[in-house]
């Protein structure tokens, strides 16, 4: 059986077709995403045309003759999206908005004597971020910037799926609601309640369907509700192995292990995962994004001084694996965190000795390896507990050898990656094909 996975991320779009017999993508389509000018919101109408056309010439070779066993042809489609942003659509389902990304700081503007994130967080009892799309929604709510004719808000992977579907109404996943804030993990819907006692204008939340319900089809072919990428990606690389810990490196980055028990805690973000179990999770807003700009620095620098440009990725590497250790420091905190602005990284311990390229390297490498050990810290105990490997997945750190270095000897656990490349999309298309195995 062969699915299809969409993955809608932050910087690129990816289509890949999973064969479950030999546990392959069988192919693989990638376009890059865009932010709109100068913003961190996106064009929903310019990423369904992206996936559609992708989608379209996907579909176009197995009705071309070259796959004439309709047992070869994919049976399902399944959606990995970018969690915790929001557009608003109107009562025929279209975009009547931007897509807000979860990369949006306007929850941390001033609300009274807090900011909209902390304001929500206190009154609701739910902890909640900027970016968040219940932070995003009050924000524009009581900014006047709601369009008149929205109806319900969606996610940009809910979008997609309705518009492939046409169906006018978003019906979203647990694993999509529970990252707008303001969710019940044990209810597994919106806390309406809590919510409105904050001021939210509720109307706009979208139905909260069940785990990889089906919402249409699109050519004939089944497409299940959008799932977050952060579930998906672990999915596609641990499934369900609670002795396995997770480290993705996308743009952001997270560190995620599978529990079958909900148990409160306050060191970790918990997400809906399959029905067997739930994610615990400590998220970053700096990630691959912050390797990228010790990249582009250098590459100023080096066009600077010889007016050359210059892929400058093969001699970071270099650079930085002629440095096994380093004295030096480096903090690259460049975004902040998910509680809001930070001072920004650091740098100590600088000496004419090891400052050089090559330690300079090292050293911001071991910085981010660093953050995401501490974050692993604060998750509980008892669920660090026998941790025999790591399984790492994103291309951040998937090619980034040093990063796999440092969070090894950091962690003290071996690092793998599946052989799946794009596990987000890989994930997406697992996750659906099991779901229609549970469906006959």
């Amino acid at each position: 059986m062969r699915g299809i996975g969409i993955d809608i991320g932050t910087t690129s779009i990816c289509l890949a077709v999973y064969e479950e017999d030999t546990g392959q993508l069988q192919e693989v389509l990638r376009e890059k995403n865009y932010f709109l000018e100068d913003t961190f919101r996106q064009d929903p109408d310019r990423i369904f045309t992206t996936v559609k056309g992708m989608l379209d010439d996907l579909l176009l070779s197995f009705n071309s003759g070259n796959n004439d066993n309709d047992r070869d042809k994919p049976v399902v489609i399944g959606i990995s999206s970018q969690m915790h942003g929001i557009l608003y659509v109107d009562k025929e389902g279209r975009a009547v908005s931007s897509y807000y990304t979860w990369k949006v700081e306007s929850g941390n503007e001033a609300f009274g004597e807090e900011t909209y994130a902390s304001y929500l967080s206190h009154r609701t009892g739910s902890e909640m971020y900027t970016g968040y799309g219940s932070v995003t929604h009050f924000y524009l709510q009581q900014t006047g910037q709601i369009p008149e004719d929205a109806v319900w808000f969606a996610n940009i992977g809910d979008y997609i799926a309705m518009r492939l579907c046409s169906v006018k109404a978003p019906v979203m996943s647990p694993s999509i609601a529970a990252s707008m804030g303001g969710f019940s993990l044990k209810g597994k819907c919106f806390d309406m309640a809590a919510l409105e006692n904050a001021g939210v204008a509720t109307s706009y939340y979208p139905q909260v369907g069940a785990d990889g319900s089906i919402l249409g089809a699109y050519q004939g072919i089944p497409v299940t509700c959008a799932q977050g990428d952060n579930q998906t990606s672990f999915y596609a690389a641990i499934g369900e192995n609670e002795q396995v810990l997770g480290v993705n490196v996308g743009t952001g980055s997270q560190v995620s292990l599978f529990h079958r028990n909900l148990v409160d805690t306050t060191g970790a973000e918990i997400r809906p995962f399959t029905a067997k179990g739930f994610l615990y999770v400590q998220a970053s807003v700096n990630g691959g994004k912050a390797y990228e700009r010790l990249a582009e620095f250098v590459k100023g620098a080096v066009f600077a001084v010889t007016g050359n440009e210059t892929d400058v990725y093969g001699k970071l590497e270099e650079a930085g694996l002629s440095v096994p250790t380093t004295d030096l420091r480096i903090a690259p905190l460049l975004y902040g965190s998910r509680k809001g602005p930070a001072p920004g990284g650091s740098i100590e311990g600088l000496t004419p000795e090891n400052f050089t390229l090559g330690n300079m390297v090292r050293a911001y490498v071991t910085g981010m390896a660093l953050e995401l050990f501490r974050m692993y810290e604060q998750l509980p105990e008892e669920m660090r507990r026998e941790k025999r490997e790591i399984v790492a997945s994103g291309n951040g750190i998937r090619k980034n050898r040093l990063l796999q270095q440092e969070v090894e000897r950091l962690f003290g656990l071996p690092v793998r990656f599946r052989d799946v490349e794009e596990e987000a999309a890989a994930g997406a298309a697992m996750w659906a094909l099991a779901e229609c195995k549970e469906v006959e």
